[in-house]
């Protein structure tokens, strides 16, 4: 029988190491608010709701870049957010969910450029050594082979572990997703957004 000193004792390791395991995560979230992707709209800022509120443990650091394409681009200035004022967090994704939806087909070309020129993904402190783009799709996507070619840019300038991965709706998205993610397990057919949050945080502990 354990002595009530051994247990105590244990306890206070088993809580210490608790408090003491957190990770720092990093996540690009591209939304797509065209004609089409304008329906589906609440299921992606809801996906990204989930991502924040399920981190695997309540310390851990989360740090968010939030964009959105739809007749304009929404951008917070390309500056990582942190996850530690959720009214700021909340105003973004309510300005989103009211962003004019564009008019016909998107394109991540220009939002993607800017990334490229304004994040700092060197910044490991902030964007991490493994951060994740993501982007969703669930419409045609105009100039996907630029978008792409900007993608394989960043990987090379910034040397940094970038995964890209990709967020759709429905199979027929598959193959404009697994070309700007490069890989097929790197796409995730939304069915349950619990789910796909999982999937996003898996993510992160397989290697590139």
């Amino acid at each position: 029988m354990f002595t009530k000193k051994f247990i105590i004792t244990n306890l206070i390791i088993l809580c210490t190491h608790r408090i003491s395991s957190s990770d720092v995560y990093f996540a690009m979230f591209f939304l797509d608010n065209s004609l089409y992707g304008s329906s589906s709209l609440g299921n992606q800022v809801g996906i990204v709701n989930q991502f924040v509120l399920n981190k695997p443990n309540d310390n851990d650091v989360m740090s968010l870049t939030i964009l959105s394409q739809g007749k304009t681009s929404f951008n917070t200035s390309f500056h990582p957010m942190l996850i530690n004022d959720y009214g700021n967090f909340y105003n973004n994704l309510a300005t989103i969910m009211s962003q004019e939806h564009a008019i016909g087909n998107i394109s991540y070309f220009q939002l993607t450029s800017d990334v490229a020129a304004k994040s700092s993904f060197y910044n490991t402190k902030i964007y991490t050594q493994k951060p994740i783009i993501v982007y969703f799709i669930d419409s045609y996507l105009n100039r996907i082979e630029d978008t792409r070619k900007i993608l394989n840019m960043i990987n090379k300038f910034y040397g940094t572990e970038i995964k890209v991965l990709s967020i759709i709706f429905d199979e027929t998205k598959t193959s404009a997703a697994t070309f700007l993610t490069k890989n097929k397990d790197f796409v995730n057919i939304n069915v349950d957004s619990k789910e796909t949050v999982k999937w996003l945080y898996k993510q992160y502990q397989n290697s590139q």
